[in-house]
């Protein structure tokens, strides 16, 4: 997945041209990522890959507020 449009700290350590997994992008973009970062990914991935890379998610309760927050408001 093209990484160039989402803010640059998300995906620091990749290179900007790397193709980088959809379930990678989701988790940085919701536990990292700023308001139009996540906007963008609700616009870009199906929201069915969106709700099975949470649900895959280990760390989840960690970013519980991200999470949620990203459901009700950006998903709605």
């Amino acid at each position: 997945m093209d990484i160039r449009e989402f803010s640059p700290h998300l995906f620091w350590s990749y290179d900007k041209d790397a193709d980088i997994k959809p379930e990678i992008v989701v988790r940085q973009v919701i536990a990292y990522g700023e308001i139009r970062d996540m906007i963008l990914l609700a616009r870009r991935v199906e929201k069915k890959k969106i709700l099975a890379t949470i649900n895959l998610w280990k760390e989840q309760e960690k970013h519980k507020k991200h999470i949620n927050f990203f459901k009700k408001v950006i998903l709605g």
